[in-house]
């Protein structure tokens, strides 16, 4: 047979989860049966193997210690349990409630009322009556299946002691603590974060540069700035190809009247010194494997329908871990950090299979806990990269320039070559400053670029409407891929004297079967 008692009970409005230990089975002679307990939906289920009850009458005797069983009020201690629980699917011919009061309990000073039938219901069918040391509640009737009984007794305060508040709080943390997981894993996180995800050595101060750093591509600046490689930095690799002569970008309308652009290649890459393999690499994906095609439509890099972003993304971390300037790829890191938060959350769903039966009696608090750690891990992602002691010294110097970029005095580019504006126009795009780059130029003689045919004679303001086009239709042309873009039982608040009914209380609760 077996016994399903609710781990859940209402108090106060308020709902309290219900602590069971010592649980145990026994037999008549009070020898223990071979039991199991697992922890279902929010119930403990109690399972006894009886030998030889075959047609037969049995006695099974289940056992177990309920903590915070004895409610304090400010008048009156109080017993509430619900003795034979509401859920018993067969009838209950006679049901007996025994309830020992305290020593020292005058029988003057004990109140007593109880409650027979469904959930919910207030029925009087039950007498009381007082055994030596104990109250005795009967049924008056047969109890018909889903029907229970629930007594109520009490007495004055002062007679049993209860826990000290340090005590209640630790069982507050008991009860609860699969809701600290998230915390944990965010000091966890942090503490990761301070010892390895940190840039090393103090911030240094920024002051404006006038010119890039050394030795560094415009991707690198951009991906340098927030640890992570964005569209914007293929674009301005792109771009700053097109500046030093290896390409020119020409808009032009096609047959159907839709706006595009093409890509002409002006010169040999190969063995080209200037190149770095990572500007080859983005070269291959404009162009294709076949190096002997020299002009390419943007439309046409779209229609590759290949997953052109993430493997450049993949090739310029790779390149600045070479440089020096990250001691790991950003986005290696970001996907580690990813998959252990995924994973943390999967395993929510493996607990109630494979973990072990008593973690049920924390459901639904642990599922929920320990999806929200994983959610956290995966926040930590975005904060984990860093970068190296050199890397830190470069960013300092990218970030002078892009404050250079975006607060360029006029008087001062007037003094500046006329093809200023091109010149670093791909680190402003990279930057993610283009806009406020070529503004500080409204006013001032720019040069014509040599690398970008406009349909019409070169005017800053049309100028600037062509590259935000280009810049959104080349975004979409990377992105593109092959993808595309039950019924709860609880029991009464309050006291079973002023507000109780069959099914309220606790401890008990529940049902069970043969």
């Amino acid at each position: 047979m077996f016994r399903r008692i609710p781990l859940r009970y209402w108090h106060g409005g308020v709902e309290f989860p219900l602590a069971l230990s010592g649980i145990g089975a026994y037999d008549e002679a009070n020898q223990p049966l071979h039991s199991e307990v697992s922890y279902p939906d929010q119930y403990v289920s109690i399972r006894a193997w009886v030998p030889g009850a075959i047609n037969t009458k049995k006695t099974v005797t289940f056992v177990y210690h309920v903590r915070r069983g004895v409610l304090g009020y400010a008048e009156h201690d109080e017993l509430y349990w619900n003795a034979t629980g509401n859920e018993w699917n067969a009838p209950i011919n006679h049901a007996e409630a025994f309830v020992t009061v305290p020593p020292g309990v005058a029988h003057a000073d004990v109140q007593t009322a109880g409650f027979a039938g469904p959930l919910g219901a207030t029925g009087q069918d039950y007498v009381v009556d007082r055994v030596d040391r104990y109250w005795r509640f009967r049924t008056t009737r047969a109890l018909r299946p889903r029907e229970g009984l629930t007594v109520v007794v009490g007495w004055p305060p002062g007679h049993v002691a209860h826990a000290s508040a340090l005590r209640r709080a630790g069982w507050v943390v008991a009860d609860y603590w699969p809701l600290s997981l998230p915390l944990l894993a965010l000091v966890w996180g942090g503490f990761v974060w301070w010892a390895f995800g940190r840039d090393p050595g103090s911030k240094p101060s920024v002051k404006p540069e006038y010119a890039p750093p050394p030795d560094l591509i415009p991707a690198e600046a951009g991906a340098l700035v927030d640890e992570r490689a964005h569209p914007r930095d293929v674009i301005a690799t792109v771009v700053d190809l097109a500046v030093r002569g290896y390409l020119e970008i020409e808009p032009i309308t096609t047959a159907f009247g839709e706006a595009d652009f093409m890509f002409k290649r002006l010169k040999p890459v190969a063995g080209d010194p200037d190149l770095r393999p990572f500007e080859l690499f983005v070269l291959a994906k404009i162009f294709g494997a076949d190096w002997v095609i020299n002009m390419r439509l943007l439309s046409e890099v779209r229609r590759d329908y290949e997953n052109v972003f993430p493997p450049i993304r993949d090739q310029l971390y790779r390149m600045m871990v070479r440089d020096g300037l990250f001691p790991a790829s950003p986005g290696s890191v970001r996907k580690g950090w990813m998959l252990a938060g995924a994973l943390t959350a999967i395993s929510a769903t493996l607990l109630p299979t494979f973990g072990p039966a008593w973690l049920g009696r924390y459901d639904p608090m642990l599922p929920i806990g320990v999806v929200a750690s994983g959610l956290i891990f995966i926040g930590w992602a975005w904060f984990m990269p860093r970068k190296t002691w050199a890397g830190v010294q470069v960013l300092a110097r990218v970030r002078g320039f892009q404050e250079f970029l975006e607060r360029a005095e006029k008087d001062r580019l007037e003094r500046m070559p006329s093809d200023t504006l091109h010149r670093w126009l791909p680190w402003a795009i990279a930057l993610g400053v283009s806009e406020r780059w070529i503004f500080n130029f409204q006013g001032l003689k720019v040069a014509a670029p040599t690398w970008y045919q406009g349909r019409s004679d070169f005017a800053l303001p049309a100028f600037a409407h062509d590259l935000t086009a280009f810049a959104r239709r080349t975004e979409e042309a990377i992105l593109t891929t092959r993808r595309g873009y039950g019924a709860s039982t609880g029991s009464s608040g309050g006291s079973g004297f002023s507000s109780g009914s069959s099914g309220g209380g606790m401890g008990g609760g529940g049902g069970g079967t043969f």
